[in-house]
């Protein structure tokens, strides 16, 4: 498993160091991955030109398609912030990474993007948060 740095990361990311060896990176913390279009009034102190090389850099060292070689399937889990996950998702689904605000994402929502050995990307789930009650649902 990778966790985010940022505090709300690595407190979610917490309950997996139970079951799982984690690695904590500043990489997936939460920023402005690129200048949204269409064009948003969301707009934070200079992010995109500080955030935005590590953003795409976690997409590369997390998003690969598996060794020609590999025989069994494999799986990471990744924890981070809803900015990153909005990327992380155009840029697998070879979408356009300037419209990574078209999506809303729950707090502690999950998200599932397979990749196969060929190279072809799969999403089975954007955002879902059917494992928490109603009343426990947020979005910041």
């Amino acid at each position: 498993a990778v966790v985010s740095t940022q505090s709300t990361g690595e407190s979610d990311g917490e309950v997996l160091t139970e079951k799982f060896e984690v690695e904590k990176t500043d990489m997936l913390r939460e920023g402005h991955p690129i200048h949204a279009v269409p064009y948003s009034k969301f707009k934070p102190d200079s992010w995109e030109f500080t955030d935005g090389a590590r953003i795409e850099a976690a997409f590369r060292k997390y998003f690969q398609r598996a060794h020609y070689s590999q025989k069994e399937e494999s799986h990471e889990i990744i924890v981070c912030h809803a900015n990153v996950i909005r990327y992380l998702i155009c840029r697998a689904s070879q979408n356009p990474p300037e419209g990574w605000l078209r999506m809303s994402l729950a707090n502690g929502s999950i998200t599932e993007i397979g990749i196969d050995p060929n190279g072809k990307v799969f999403i089975s789930g954007i955002g879902d948060k059917g494992h928490m009650p109603a009343d426990m649902v947020t979005f910041t």
